[in-house]
């Protein structure tokens, strides 16, 4: 809820006489912060898994108009079996706000090899030839999970990869109420863009 203050002049009465003292008005003091960034952000993400990774918001151009980009990073998960993991804190989210994950999932290459043609004399296989080919196509391994918690630490949000999740390359998971949130992400073998826009 937006509240409006209104400021509307004060009547003063006509001078009664021309000799008029003028009374010298009080001096203020105003501060002005630091480091403002000139955008229109209420939420502000923090990396809690890395510290030393900070995001300034900025104005981005959406086909809907101006948003702003509360965070961005390019995360590799490792490329064996141990699971990487990255826990942001959303503070103050308001609606709406979308977090959306774009997956790259690296190929892998592997080596096939297949029969090239089998000889057949009278009714019997007496020859095999076979030749050697490489099939590329995304790492079946790949693994990667997101899920949101709200200030109860309640889950209200999962999105993944693979596994019990479809292979589609794009997630969206949109916030229509403002709070705080807890963002987990789990994976392995597996590159991914995070972006939280609010719109």
């Amino acid at each position: 809820m937006t509240s409006t203050t209104g400021f509307f002049p004060q009547q003063y009465p006509m001078p009664s006489t021309l000799n008029i003292t003028p009374v010298p008005s009080p001096t203020i003091s105003i501060q002005i912060p630091k480091n403002v960034t000139p955008c229109s952000a209420v939420g502000q993400i923090c990396d809690i898994s890395d510290p030393s990774f900070v995001f300034q918001p900025e104005v981005i151009d959406t086909v809907l108009g101006n948003a702003t980009l509360l965070y961005f990073n390019h995360i590799s998960y490792p490329y064996y079996s141990t699971y990487g993991n990255t826990t942001l804190k959303a503070v103050n989210v308001y609606p709406v706000t979308d977090l959306i994950i774009d997956y790259n999932v690296p190929n892998v290459t592997v080596k096939k090899v297949i029969v090239d043609k089998r000889i057949i004399t009278n009714g019997v296989l007496t020859d095999t030839t076979y030749k050697t080919v490489y099939v590329t196509y995304p790492d079946p391994e790949a693994r990667f999970e997101i899920k949101v918690y709200n200030a109860f630490g309640d889950l209200v949000a999962v999105e993944g990869f693979a596994g019990q999740y479809d292979t589609g390359m794009t997630d969206v998971i949109t916030f229509l109420t403002q709070g705080n949130y807890t963002i987990e992400m789990t994976g392995k073998r597996i590159e991914f863009n995070v972006s939280i826009i609010e719109k």
